[in-house]
Order: C-alpha cells, then sequence, then structure tokens
C-alpha cells in the first residue's frame, strides 16, 4: 500500500511539474511591409527615408527599396532562424548609395530574428549582433462613413410643454 501512495504522490508530482515549462513566445509573423528602422554601421548622416523591406512569406521572397536600386531574393524561416540567399538588384546609379551597398552587405551575414518588446524586428548575426532593424507597417483601415438616407432619418417629434 505504501509503494501505491508513493507512486501516486510522484504521478501527482509529475504532473503538476509539467505545466511549469516557460511559455513558447509567438511566432514572428514576418509575411507583409517593413520600414528599415536602422543599418548598423550606417553613417548617421545618410537618411534612411522611403525605404521598405517586404516578406512575401508564401514565396518566400524578399524585396527592399533603399532610395535607388530594387533589391530582392530569397529567405528560409524557422523561427528565429533566418537566411537570405539569391540575392540580386538592379544597377542603376545614384548620388549616394551607402545604405545600399551596406544593406546588401548585412543582409548576406544574417542567421537569425528577435523581436523587441517595442515590436521591431531585428535581423541578427551569428554572434547575435544587431544587424538590420525593421519595424511593421500597420496596415491602414478604411473607414467608410454612410449618409443616412431619409428612411433612416427620423424627424424629431415636439413634446407639449405644460403651461
Amino acid at each position: 500500500m505504501k509503494k501505491l501512495i508513493n507512486y501516486a504522490i510522484v504521478l501527482l508530482a509529475a504532473i503538476s511539474l509539467a505545466g511549469c515549462g516557460t511559455p513558447k513566445e509567438a511566432p514572428i509573423d514576418l509575411n507583409g511591409e517593413w520600414v528599415i528602422i536602422e543599418l548598423t554601421g550606417l553613417d548617421e548622416t545618410v537618411s534612411l527615408e522611403g525605404n521598405f523591406f517586404q516578406f512575401d512569406a508564401e514565396a518566400g521572397l524578399f524585396s527592399a527599396f533603399l532610395g535607388c536600386n530594387n533589391i530582392s531574393g530569397a529567405y528560409v524561416f524557422e523561427d528565429p532562424s533566418i537566411t537570405f540567399s539569391e540575392i540580386a538588384r538592379t544597377e542603376m546609379e545614384c548620388e549616394n548609395m551607402n545604405s545600399e551597398e551596406l544593406f546588401c552587405f548585412l543582409i548576406e551575414q544574417v542567421t537569425s530574428t528577435s523581436v523587441t518588446e517595442e515590436g521591431f524586428l531585428q535581423l541578427k548575426s551569428a554572434e547575435e549582433e544587431v544587424l538590420i532593424t525593421l519595424k511593421k507597417v500597420e496596415e491602414e483601415v478604411e473607414v467608410v462613413v454612410e449618409e443616412p438616407t431619409e428612411e433612416q432619418v427620423e424627424e424629431p417629434v415636439e413634446e407639449p410643454t405644460e403651461e
């Protein structure tokens, strides 16, 4: 009988401890448009305004624009690991291509991802150095306000006032 009680205690302890694991974070949804917030090593005088980075999860492709050429390629994402390959770009000559050159150099070194508390996506090197920081572009929701029809408009009813 003592053995049975001991087994029951061990079983209950195992069941109660099974729920104590750390909860897994929600998977990262890469799909959609992002803006590049920061490129490690970029001169602070160079603007990243007007750039974009887009993930197409279904096709496993990405595209980017940093002010001059279109950049694209393939990616494989298995949270948190990510690799970029087949990187290609158009060949237009522009005045300042520093950010584009740096981006192409950094994207080839990316091996993993993480998300900050603020929701920024960080693309990191094998040494865990943040190379590229992205911010998801929130989809704009179009609000349509319909004008009421004559049937929907009710005439106010005047209540008799007591005199």
